[in-house]
């Protein structure tokens, strides 16, 4: 495992079992999360670095036939496995660009984007999982500028500064059609379609 990766996964293991006390995530904001992926009953989906499954009983509403949950973190899947135990949900452990599941309906990346430091790299991998007209949603329930200070506070070894959204997309522009975006100071979002 290279070093950055081996430096992101130490990070986030030491942080697992706080990390449901320490981050607080608007119920509403990830309700509309999740909601903007249209997922359908049946179909399946993919929660990318999704730390202790906290977009999980959102999406699983939707009742979809599986749910992927990747991360690099085996502690954060941890925390995700005492909270949910649905046959449905799979957990998957490791480097995202080694992830071979293909045929999704719908990935989320939630609150994770800065922590991938090959931005167009990252793109192309959540292409090559998804069927050919289905739905990315790269989000945070926060301002960018929030985001970016929180780490800028003793996360920048494990994070990227988050840019305006007119910039991130343009990793995705070529492999998406690309038909919501915010950044606000409440929220903000990247989503579309595989072309």
């Amino acid at each position: 495992m290279e070093e950055n990766l081996k430096e992101t996964k130490n990070f986030f293991d030491s942080m697992a079992n706080k990390w449901d006390t320490v981050c607080y995530h608007d119920p509403d904001k990830l309700k509309a999360i999740t909601t903007l992926g249209n997922i359908t009953e049946n179909a399946k989906v993919a929660d990318i670095a999704c730390g202790t499954g906290v977009l999980f009983k959102d999406i699983l509403i939707h009742n979809p036939s599986a749910l992927w949950g990747v991360d690099l973190s085996d502690k954060m899947l941890e925390e995700a496995s005492k909270k949910f135990n649905d046959e449905r949900i799979n957990l998957w452990q490791g480097d995202y660009s080694k992830f071979d599941q293909k045929d999704f309906d719908c990935v989320f990346i939630y609150s994770a984007y800065p922590h991938f430091p090959n931005k167009s790299e990252f793109a192309r991998k959540t292409a090559s999982i998804l069927k050919k007209g289905g739905r990315f949603i790269l989000a945070h329930s926060e301002s960018r500028h929030e985001i970016n200070h929180r780490h800028s506070q003793g996360a920048e070894h494990v994070s990227d500064i988050l840019s305006e959204v007119s910039e991130e997309r343009r990793h995705f522009d070529e492999l998406f059609d690309i038909d919501i975006t915010a950044d606000t100071e409440f929220i903000y979002i990247i989503s579309g379609t595989k072309k």
